[in-house]
């Protein structure tokens, strides 16, 4: 399965995920070793998406 890094825009802290699904507006991931799904949006060439009022961001490599 590919994996990817996320990063909490507030906490600067960075987490490997798997990726479910990608494509050019979507990426939907799996944190590792948790059953925590997050859908992320293309917007300004990043992906960015929130999970109980955190927001994320990543490249999607």
């Amino acid at each position: 399965m590919q994996k990817t890094q996320i990063k909490n825009i507030a906490t600067g802290i960075s987490k490997t995920c798997d990726i479910l699904k990608k494509n050019e507006q979507l990426l939907e991931v799996v944190l590792e070793g948790t059953t925590i799904k997050i859908l992320l949006k293309m917007k300004k060439k990043m992906y960015v998406g929130k999970f109980k009022d955190m927001e994320f961001v990543s490249s999607g490599d």
